[in-house]
């Protein structure tokens, strides 16, 4: 299976696919380094973007309209008419400080409505990121756990019971309990090759598996969520993929963001670029955030 160019405005490092409004066709993602959360409408072609202060790690469309997103110091809600609102930061949540810069990576909301994410290090420093927990009232902001590198995809079991959650760099998908608004007794479900790349965002699908993107791996693969067998594999045109999304009224289409830095655009033209396939099954609704 192959994925086709959805959207040719090219990212510098695209991440954080989100769909949202009618028929799941308002698709959006952020270009981190490029400062910039971009849209495109599945069925009508129409698109935007806007710019941000800071490297922007994601962005997530909120119940009441605007967005969240994850400006490297932030994260920050901001509304439809581009005003800002500043939310408890990491800092906030437990006093952590590093003498090494770290912004915002991957982000997700639970099915429970809070916020779940991630930060690591400008220079990829080990242990030195996080995962968080923002509350959705948008006042409690909470640290999870720490010793994370590059703190990346996560999404949960269609029934809510289960998180599955990479760091990047330990090649692997850790899946956890859900209790509440808690995370307990972390395992590994499966552990990636090198060959393979280095597993980046994901989704899971309605059956529980997992659709998960590989940086340097030129692909988006999916695998079973509960034995970890790969069981399908959709190539895409350029080595570094980061993360993918279920979108459309059926949502059996998977829109998936890549990254054109330190990429060979004579070899690979049409790198950092959002691409679209079809991959057989539905997926799971991108949660709202509820503030």
């Amino acid at each position: 299976m192959k994925a086709r160019v959805f959207d040719e405005r090219r990212n510098i490092l695209g991440e954080g696919p989100t769909a949202t409004g009618v028929k799941n066709a308002e698709i959006k993602w952020v270009d981190i380094y490029g400062k910039k959360v971009k849209s495109r409408n599945l069925l009508t072609g129409a698109f935007d973007e806007y710019a941000t202060s800071e490297d922007v790690g994601f962005a997530i469309p909120r119940k009441s309209g605007g967005d969240i997103i994850g400006t490297a110091n932030g994260p920050i809600i901001r509304s439809t008419d581009g005003k800002s609102q500043i939310l408890p930061t990491r800092a906030d949540a437990d006093g952590y400080s590093s003498s090494q810069v770290l912004r915002w990576n991957d982000a997700k909301v639970s099915p429970q409505g809070d916020l779940y994410l991630g930060s690591m290090t400008y220079d990829f420093k080990t242990n030195a990121g996080a995962l968080y927990q923002l509350r959705a009232d948008g006042k409690h902001m909470r640290r999870i756990f720490g010793d994370v590198t590059i703190s990346n995809g996560l999404d949960w079991s269609v029934d809510g019971s289960t998180m599955f959650y990479i760091d990047t760099p330990l090649r692997r998908v850790d899946i956890f309990d859900v209790e509440e608004r808690d995370i307990k007794n972390r395992r590994t479900l499966v552990t990636f090759t090198q060959d393979m790349g280095a597993p980046d965002g994901m989704s899971v699908d309605s059956n529980n598996n997992l659709w998960v993107a590989f940086w340097m791996g030129n692909a988006v693969r999916c695998f079973d969520g509960k034995t970890g067998k790969q069981i399908e594999e959709i190539i895409c045109p350029a080595p570094r993929i980061t993360s993918c999304v279920f979108a459309g009224e059926k949502l059996d289409q998977l829109i998936i963001t890549s990254a054109s830095e330190d990429t060979d655009l004579k070899e690979f033209p049409d790198a950092g670029m959002v691409y679209i396939a079809e991959p057989g099954v539905s997926g799971q609704k991108t949660n709202l955030f509820g503030l």
